[in-house]
Formats: structure tokens, C-alpha cells, sequence
């Protein structure tokens, strides 16, 4: 494995961080929002706040369902090469997207109050409805906006375009900020607030829609091309994540109410200074999980073995380092950090710092359990990875905290968080030895026994070739090794010096035309047998170019124009070409 994959490898890192950059922008307005209210309108404004924050995932559930179910469509048919089947997925998301969210927005103006009391503005908490409603009203404004935002940046960066939801949440929080001092430095309200975090999602979208100024892309917007009939599967694919938020909402209300039952305003501050540190690390969370969901769906595909494996061992490394890194961290600045949100209570900030922490302690176990979960649905197992959501998200911590509240209290509302992710890992594992045990996989070593491979998953190793290749000396021994390959291997004489040719042609024919001085330019080869078929796949992370398409303007009128080229490709039963995650994809079958 040191010798193979490495665009893979490095595509996992460069794609974690466009995906963290993704699902911040859907939660920066609210953790703006919270800092913003907790240092200049007191604890029960923040505790208004506090309970707002369950609702918040609901609104943003409609965009993330249809960006997770939407992408999934959207990279099959890019990989069967139906190009206006992609475009209708696309125009159906964004339809369904903002036009399900003008809905919503509608719903929460007519029935405002009565959710209000729903969310906890009752009882102990029946002072804070007014500022409760203010924001909730404020904030849905933006719904079709925020909605978009999420469906559209997790488009960018399939295609090929990762800067710009960078671009686009910098914006969105310059906006929020700066609102959001004018409103409160000039004695405004929490509607004012929640206005101020919903223009901000329209200048983000108006930043995304930059994207389609682009002459060659895979997103167009066709009402023509619309394929309803995609819809169930669209939903389907994205239903652990709409369920996941579903429960998220729904535990969120049953912790508000046993606060507000139980214990003081400061409390319901507290808990809302958990939920604001959720919306900071979570994209950290969201972006690994999400990574490895497109990046295993891609790899299961090809049949991949050896780069699951790899994959699985890059995200847990990237867990162990990089996450448990920022929980170690967060755990100490976490007095700063609840400091940010309460301000002028002692008791409610000292329950804020226990809120925080807790969520430090859980942050490295939730990263783990997520990112499995979303390979488990990368495999195919929509249903493991919905009930998984399910149990996570809300029903193991509610559980949780019954269960710990005889003996702590109201902290057995944070503590339950840790709590709830110690008992999905036991749940994964039981599942992970019953799926074992059903495919009758092969021994092998811990890495194996998690991915829970059937035993006829992939061609054996001895029938296929794995090699990166970074130069012209590597590509004539890749091109030896080939026709070695095909002679272990009985292959015909027409098609060994057809595959050796490919192999040389292709690769030379890249590295003299899409390496560029300065940039770590690899291709990355698989050469495999599979029954009487040899399959030939070509990745490599240079500029984008389709060399069948680039054989076509050649003037075929001088045959010695690549004509070991125009070989190869004539000899090949099949030949696909795609480009996403900014990576070329050929495919020859022989």
C-alpha cells in the first residue's frame, strides 16, 4: 500500500476540509448569533436562544436530506455518464430544497407561539417566550436561503470547485457579525438578530450562484431535465441524515423540558452553550463522516478492497490526531468559551463550562461512530446507518439521561452526551460481528473485521495490479509489469500488447501533458482480472482533461498523432471518462 493510491490518500485530506468548510456554513450563523446575544443581552435572551437551538436543526433538515440523498444520485449517474440525468437530480434538490423551506418558513409564522411553548417557553421558562418567538420568526426568513446554501456547496465540491464554499462562509460570517453589533449596539431585539443571520444566507447564496458562470460544469439548472420519479430514491439515500436531525430536535425538547422542569433559567443557558459548541465542532464531525461516505460509495463501486481498507485506517488516524487534538483543546478553553455565551451569572456559567466539556469528552467518540456509520451507508446499508442516526442522535441520549439523573441532577443532561456514544460503539460492534458472521468473511486482521466485506468482494490479490506512478521510469515498469500480468494470467497476444499499450500510452501521455512544475502530480493505476475481463482504471489529480475527447481533435488525417493512443482506446470494449472531487477517471475495459 505505500505504492498505490496516493490520490486517494490525499484526496481524503483536501476533501475533509472542503466538507468541514461545507457544514460550518450552515451553523456559523447560529454560533455568531449566540456570542453575539449572550454578551450583550443577558442570560434570558441567551436561554431564548437555548431553546430556539433544537428547531434549528429541523430547519436545516431539509437541506441536508436532499444535499446527502441529492449527491449520492448525482455521483451515480456522473459515473454512468448521464450527464442530463445529473442535471436533473441537481434542478430537482434545488426545487425540492427551497421550495419545501418557503413552506416551512410559512408554517413557523402561523403556528409561532405554540411551538414556542412546545420548545420549552413554558413553566420555569414562560418569561421567555416573546424573545423565544422574535428570533424563531427572525431566523426562518432565511430558511430557503440557509437550506440552499447547504444543497449547493455540497454540489461545489463534486464539482470541481472548493474555494468557493470557502468564499461563501466567509462572507456569510462577515455579514452576521457585522449585523449583528449594528442591531445589538443600537438596542435591538432577538427578531433582530435571527433578520440579520437570514440576509446573511442570501449574500451566501448569492456567492455560491458565482458557480454557475462556469462554461464546463456538471451542475445545470434545466426544469426540462427534471426526473420526479428520482425523488423516493433521493429521500431514501438521505434519510439517516433527515432522521438523525429529526431525533437531534426531539431529544433537544425533551432535555429543554426537563430543565425547565427541574432546574433554573441558567440551566436552559447552559444547555444551550452545549449546543452552541455542537455547531462549532460538529463540522468537524459532519466533514470526515461525510467524506468517507462519498469516498466509500466511489470505492465500492470499483470494488476496491485494499483502498477501503486504507480509507478506514486514514479516518480513524485523522480521528485520533486531529479531532482528539481539538477536543483536548476545547476542553481546556472551554470556561472561555462558555464565557462567550453567559455573562453576569456565576452558577449558570459554571454549569456552561460542564455543558461544554462533556461535549469535549464526547467529540473523538462521536467522530468515530459517525464516519462508521456513513461507510456502513456508503456500502449500501441505508437502513444500519438510519437506525444508528437514530440511536445516536436522540434515543440512547435520552436514555442516557434518565437513567443518570437520579444521582447528577441537571448535569445529567450533558453527561449523557459521552454516555449515549459508549453505548452506540457497543451496538456497532455487535453489528459489526453479526455482519461478519453473515458473509462469512475471510480472517483477517482488525482493520478486516471492520469493514465486514463479503468473502467474494474484489478479485483475489493475485489477480490484480495496485501502483502509483509519479514518472516516466515508473510508467515503463508499470507497462513491464502489465505484460507480465497478462501472461501469468493466460491472457490472449492481442490483448496483452493492447493493455500494455494502454498502460503506457495513457500514463506517458499524462505525465507530459498534465504534470505541472511545483505540484505533486501521481497517477494512481489498477489493473485487475475479473472473470474472462481485464479492466484497466486510470486516476490522476492533474488539470482536468478527457483524453478520448482530447483524441478527437487531433487531425486523424496524420495517422502518427498518438496512433498507440488511438490504439488502445479503438481496442477497448468500453471506455468511460469522469471528472469529480477534481480528479480524472478512465475506464477501459479489454
Amino acid at each position: 500500500m505505500n505504492n498505490s493510491n496516493r490520490i486517494i490518500r490525499s484526496t481524503f485530506s483536501a476533501s475533509v476540509v472542503s466538507a468541514i468548510v461545507a457544514s460550518l456554513t450552515t451553523s456559523v450563523g447560529s454560533l455568531v448569533d449566540g456570542i453575539v446575544i449572550g454578551q450583550f443581552f443577558g442570560v434570558d435572551s441567551m436561554a431564548a436562544f437555548g431553546l430556539i437551538s433544537p428547531v434549528l436543526i429541523v430547519f436545516s433538515l431539509v437541506g441536508a436530506t436532499i444535499a446527502t440523498g441529492a449527491r449520492n444520485q448525482f455521483t451515480i449517474m456522473i459515473g454512468q455518464g448521464d450527464l442530463e440525468g445529473a442535471g436533473g437530480v441537481f434542478t430537482l434538490s434545488m426545487v425540492l430544497g427551497v421550495g419545501l423551506s418557503t413552506l416551512m418558513t410559512a408554517a413557523v409564522f402561523i403556528f409561532a407561539n405554540p411551538l414556542c411553548v412546545l420548545l420549552g417557553a413554558t413553566g420555569s421558562g414562560a418569561e421567555l417566550l416573546e424573545k423565544t418567538k422574535g428570533y424563531l420568526l427572525g431566523i426562518s426568513v432565511g430558511l430557503p436561503a440557509m437550506n440552499a446554501t447547504r444543497i449547493l456547496s455540497n454540489y461545489m465540491i463534486i464539482d470541481n470547485d472548493r474555494r468557493l464554499p470557502v468564499i461563501s462562509s466567509i462572507v456569510l460570517t462577515a455579514v452576521d457579525i457585522g449585523l449583528d453589533l449594528v442591531i445589538a449596539l443600537n438596542g435591538g431585539s432577538t427578531f433582530g438578530m435571527g433578520l440579520a443571520t437570514s440576509i446573511s444566507y442570501y449574500a451566501a447564496v448569492g456567492v455560491l450562484l458565482i458557480h454557475f458562470r462556469k462554461k464546463q460544469r456538471l451542475t445545470v439548472f434545466s426544469l426540462k431535465s427534471i426526473r420526479w420519479k428520482e425523488t423516493g430514491a433521493m429521500i431514501s439515500k438521505g434519510l439517516s441524515m433527515g432522521v438523525g436531525r429529526i431525533a437531534n430536535t426531539a431529544r433537544g425538547i425533551i432535555l429543554n423540558q426537563i430543565l425547565a422542569a427541574i432546574a433554573t433559567a441558567g440551566c436552559i443557558a447552559a444547555y444551550s452553550v452545549q449546543r452552541q459548541a455542537d455547531s462549532l465542532l460538529n463540522p468537524f464531525i459532519f466533514g470526515i463522516a461525510d467524506t468517507v461516505l462519498t469516498l466509500t460509495g466511489i470505492l465500492t463501486g470499483e470494488e476496491n478492497r485494499p483502498m477501503l481498507k486504507q480509507l478506514t485506517k486514514d479516518y480513524v488516524a485523522m480521528i485520533g490526531t486531529v479531532v482528539v487534538g481539538i477536543s483536548v483543546l476545547f476542553w481546556f478553553v472551554s470556561p472561555l468559551f462558555a464565557s462567550f455565551f453567559i455573562s453576569g451569572d456565576p452558577e449558570a456559567l459554571a454549569y456552561g463550562v460542564h455543558a461544554a466539556r462533556s461535549y469535549a469528552v464526547t467529540l473523538p467518540l462521536y467522530s468515530l461512530n459517525f464516519a462508521y456509520l456513513k461507510y456502513l451507508e456508503g456500502r449500501g446499508k441505508t437502513k444500519t446507518g438510519t437506525i444508528g442516526s437514530l440511536l445516536s442522535e436522540g434515543v440512547y441520549i435520552v436514555l442516557a439521561a434518565f437513567m443518570l439523573l437520579p444521582a447528577f441532577g441537571p448535569d445529567a443532561v450533558w453527561y449523557a452526551l459521552p454516555t449515549a456514544q459508549v453505548m452506540l460503539i457497543l451496538t456497532l460492534a455487535v453489528i459489526t460481528i453479526l455482519q461478519n458472521r453473515r458473509n462469512k468473511a475471510p480472517a483477517g486482521d482488525f482493520w478486516d473485521w471492520m469493514l465486514a466485506l463479503p468473502a467474494d468482494f474484489d478479485v483475489p490479490e493475485a489477480d490484480r495490479i495496485d501502483r502509483s506512478i509519479s514518472s516516466h521510469e515508473e510508467v515503463i515498469a508499470l507497462s513491464q509489469a502489465a505484460w507480465k500480468f497478462c501472461d501469468d494470467h493466460g491472457c490472449d497476444v492481442k490483448r496483452k500488447y493492447i493493455i500494455s499499450l494502454a498502460v503506457e500510452e495513457l500514463a506517458t501521455n499524462t505525465v507530459m501533458t498534465g504534470f505541472r512544475p511545483g505540484r505533486h502530480n501521481t497517477i494512481d493505476m489498477r489493473i485487475l482480472k475479473k472473470g474472462d475481463e481485464y479492466i484497466l482504471r486510470i486516476r490522476d489529480n492533474c488539470e482536468i482533461f478527457d483524453p478520448v475527447k482530447q483524441l478527437q481533435l487531433y487531425d486523424h488525417n496524420i495517422p502518427s498523432h498518438h496512433i498507440g493512443l488511438q490504439m488502445a482506446v479503438a481496442a477497448a470494449k468500453d471506455v468511460q471518462y469522469v471528472t469529480m472531487l477534481k480528479l480524472n477517471n478512465l475506464v477501459l475495459r479489454v
